[in-house]
């Protein structure tokens, strides 16, 4: 009996020491995070999903593949039941003379053409710009099908991407307003959320076989430095994109095409009924579920294609320290005083020769497009005056202390780079002078007198001091 006792308090002395033990480890996991651990640095737009995203090369030959069908059995077209307005996601989609078409017996379940296209005319001015009508977006039977294309399409397999506005889109930054919004916050997070995993069966993603532009010439849009068209060719191919002219082409031939997957994006289409600026602010829902991670695989996809030298190997803060980066854009039109540029640049090295930070301060003008996406891959901390530079976050590896920071003109505000922050999950700061807001206190939306001047003002120490801040969280 005794030595029963003895073994039983062995036994549960065992148990106690292995639950401390766990305990400990439960708790020290709990509290220190690893620095790699992507987390969400603003308020979350929308539930995400953790189930990782599987991205596919397709092996879909560009040419086209001739097919027949016996009277009333035209391959039907199947629709997202997910798709929201201004993205919407199909299997066999029929173009024929500028027009596409939805074969269905069930009309009644294919959404407004509204929610789908726009007309491509007058795009940027939603609510002036009129309606789409069948010459753009035809819903048609199997039996109408027949009659208008005689039982045979040309079927181009693989995903096909397709941007349907018009140029005036592409008005004000071809470079931001097309690979930022329409295509990185917009149809890639779109493509890519966990809402489509049914329709396009589970969470893989099969990459676009070619992205076509019916509406938009490649002068309208390719952008001055000829980042579009470098990094698209990254993802997609040099021989994947298809403009205007070479649609036109297409259709005067006179062929009827099927496009196997087709994800329509139209921005017309989404902003139809709100304001613009209401899809940005903090805490309107993203109208799809967000996969977690849903940017690495193009970030990942665009580094690797990028020549690395050993000075050009991507740390941000996890090898070597943290990073800060300053673009300057001392040589532009919208820019800092002069002297504050000056105090910014020393105080910058001041607190980085003190903390032993990494500092790169970067005229991009002066810089190929490989060298830009490479020093900007290595950083924690972006600093830049409002600007297209700071669409440079999207190389940034979001981690816990990843970081924007955007100069402004005083009392001016614009969503652009705090949106793509927030989609991207890094921590945004706005700079007035000696005054900052984040995300959960931005000002209204203003582009005073001003702010586009070449004499912005901006406090130094207000800079640094975030920079410390969050660097040694």
């Amino acid at each position: 009996m005794i030595t029963l006792n003895v073994q039983v308090g062995r036994n549960l002395c065992f148990v106690w020491i292995f639950i401390c033990f766990g305990s400990f480890i439960l708790f020290r996991n709990r509290t220190n995070l690893p620095e790699e651990q992507t987390v969400s640095n603003g308020p979350s737009q929308q539930p995400t999903s953790t189930e990782s995203l599987i991205l596919k090369t397709s092996y879909q030959t560009l040419s086209s593949i001739p097919l027949q069908w016996k009277p009333g059995e035209s391959p039907r077209t199947t629709i997202a039941e997910s798709s929201v307005p201004g993205f919407t996601l199909f299997h066999n989609l029929y173009v024929f003379n500028h027009t596409f078409y939805v074969v269905t017996s069930t009309p009644e379940l294919v959404p407004s053409r509204g929610r789908i296209i726009s007309n491509g005319i007058d795009s940027w001015n939603k609510r002036n710009g009129k309606l789409p009508t069948e010459k753009d977006l035809a819903i048609i039977s199997p039996e109408e099908a027949d009659d208008i294309f005689g039982r045979s399409a040309n079927t181009l397999g693989g995903v096909s991407f397709l941007q349907t506005n018009g140029p005036e889109l592409l008005h004000h930054s071809r470079w931001y307003n097309f690979f930022v919004e329409i295509f990185a916050l917009w149809q890639w997070r779109c493509y890519t959320s966990p809402d489509f995993d049914e329709f396009l069966g589970g969470q893989t993603r099969e990459l676009p076989t070619r992205y076509i532009f019916p509406r938009v010439t490649q002068a309208q849009w390719k952008d001055g430095r000829g980042m579009n068209t470098w990094i698209m060719e990254a993802i997609l191919g040099p021989v994947a994109i298809r403009f205007r002219d070479d649609w036109n082409i297409r259709m005067k031939q006179g062929d009827v095409l099927m496009l196997e997957h087709a994800a329509i994006g139209d921005l017309t289409a989404k902003r139809r009924d709100l304001e613009d600026a209401l899809y940005r602010k903090p805490g309107f829902p993203f109208p799809l579920r967000i996969r977690t991670g849903w940017w690495e695989s193009i970030r990942d996809r665009v580094l690797s294609h990028t020549p690395r030298s050993p000075l050009m190997v991507p740390s941000n803060d996890q090898d070597n320290g943290y990073t800060v980066t300053y673009i300057s854009r001392q040589s532009t039109g919208r820019r800092l005083r002069q002297r504050d540029h000056s105090r910014l640049v020393d105080a910058l090295r001041s607190l980085c020769d003190a903390h032993g930070y990494h500092l790169q301060v970067l005229n991009t003008d002066k810089m190929t497009l490989v060298e830009q996406i490479m020093a900007i891959s290595r950083t924690t901390v972006l600093i830049s005056v409002h600007g297209n530079d700071l669409a440079g976050q999207l190389w940034v590896r979001p981690t816990q202390r990843s970081t924007i920071i955007e100069i402004f003109s005083p009392g001016g505000f614009i969503y652009d780079y705090e949106y793509c922050s927030r989609a991207l999950g890094h921590k945004y700061y706005g700079i007035w002078m000696d005054r900052f807001f984040t995300t959960s206190d931005l000002p209204p939306v203003s582009i005073p007198n001003g702010f586009h001047s070449h004499d912005i003002p901006v406090n130094a120490e207000t800079i640094t001091s975030i920079i410390y801040h969050r660097l040694s969280m």
